[in-house]
């Protein structure tokens, strides 16, 4: 059977920037189960003091806050045996929307669209043996199916409620038929 787990990030500064960091990541599997961390040793961009202000207000007492290396092995414990590792990847019309960085968007998104992998290597290192090196859209896979969203709950950017929609939403493309593959 394949393992899959999905993945949401939260970082210290904008994604495309030299100042981001793992900040929070969240992960759900196919069984049920979730699990997030804090990085409590990161250092959060000046220019990102109020959008990580308002994510840390989110925080619940039950979220481990934790030094990178504790961190990493906590999410080596969750993820196990992995095959796949899946992430909703914004598509580019709603990045450049967000990022509002004009005719650059498109580039900076080839280099980001990927973030959430790219900051669960930048955490887990060496990487694993036999872990996933890509990155599967759950977005493309939802519109490959015709799956509508499932709502989003009021504290969506939590990474372990963000976590456990992208997992909802796999389901989804399940039922409907759907590979998971886009």
């Amino acid at each position: 059977m394949i393992r899959r787990v999905f993945v949401d990030s939260e970082w210290t500064a904008a994604p495309w920037s030299s100042d981001s960091d793992l900040l929070w990541i969240g992960l759900a599997d196919e069984e049920g189960r979730s699990w997030c961390g804090l990085a409590a040793d990161a250092l959060v961009a000046p220019a990102n003091q109020q959008y990580v202000a308002d994510l840390l207000a989110l925080i619940t007492p039950d979220v481990p806050r934790l030094a990178r290396a504790d961190l990493a092995t906590a999410v080596r414990d969750f993820c196990g045996r992995v095959d796949e590792f899946w992430a909703w990847i914004p598509s580019l019309e709603s990045f450049a929307a967000w990022s509002r960085l004009g005719d650059a968007a498109p580039d900076v998104y080839q280099r980001c669209r990927d973030i959430d992998l790219r900051m669960l290597r930048g955490l887990v290192t060496p990487w694993p043996d036999g872990w996933p090196t890509r990155l599967h859209d759950l977005n493309a896979a939802a519109l490959a199916t015709g799956v509508p969203l499932p709502p989003r709950a009021k504290n969506h950017l939590h990474p372990r409620v963000h976590a456990q929609w992208n997992q909802q939403l796999f389901g989804l493309i399940r039922v409907a038929g759907g590979t998971g593959e886009a």
